[in-house]
């Protein structure tokens, strides 16, 4: 049940999943001060500040119920494009919850999301020894949904009217996976 995931990268044939450094905490403090990044976000409400999100690294890692990781391109700049993590970690129970965002522009539409979420999970359930991963979204976060029910999540539920924004209602959905589902889809 210790830190044993932040010490270490998760890759891919396109990204990288590794530990945010001191480095990345302006770009990161900066989308979610983004209209358009947290359009579908809670985060949207308040302004967010460096101290802020320092203080949120320097919890990360040490938190042993939260991971976090800076997603980055295997491009020659390595560029920082976003962050993932898995949240509300229940050992007892085997259970996580994973939150993902696409910071910057050049990583929208490209399937980023989905091969982060993709990493994540199999690092999950294999490393971890997750029994069920949960996810979360506001309604019209349309790539999000997308991207986690490309990865095998399900609808498990809806929360009417969850969200209010711009004088208009949004639901939220709740999606899980279930490890023997994933181990299931692995055997395709």
């Amino acid at each position: 049940m210790g830190r044993f995931i932040l010490d270490k990268m998760l890759e891919s044939e396109k990204i990288i999943l590794r530990p945010f450094e001191e480095k990345d905490l302006e770009k990161w403090t900066s989308w979610f001060n983004d209209k358009d990044t947290t359009l579908y976000m809670n985060k949207r409400v308040f302004p967010n500040t460096l101290a802020q999100q320092k203080a949120h690294l320097k919890n990360s890692k040490v938190d042993k119920n939260n991971v976090q990781f800076a997603i980055v391109l295997k491009n020659e700049e390595r560029s920082l494009i976003g962050s993932i993590g898995i949240h509300k970690i229940d050992w007892v129970h085997r259970t996580g919850d994973i939150s993902i965002l696409i910071g910057e522009k050049i990583g929208l539409g490209k399937g980023i999301g989905k091969e982060a979420i993709k990493i994540l999970v199999n690092h999950a359930f294999l490393k971890m020894n997750l029994r069920k991963i949960t996810a979360g979204m506001w309604s019209e976060n349309i790539g999000s949904k997308k991207a986690f029910e490309a990865n095998g999540f399900s609808l498990e539920g809806t929360r009417r009217k969850q969200f209010e924004a711009n004088g208009k209602f949004y639901d939220s959905f709740e999606y899980g996976l279930l490890r023997d589902e994933w181990e299931e889809r692995q055997n395709v």
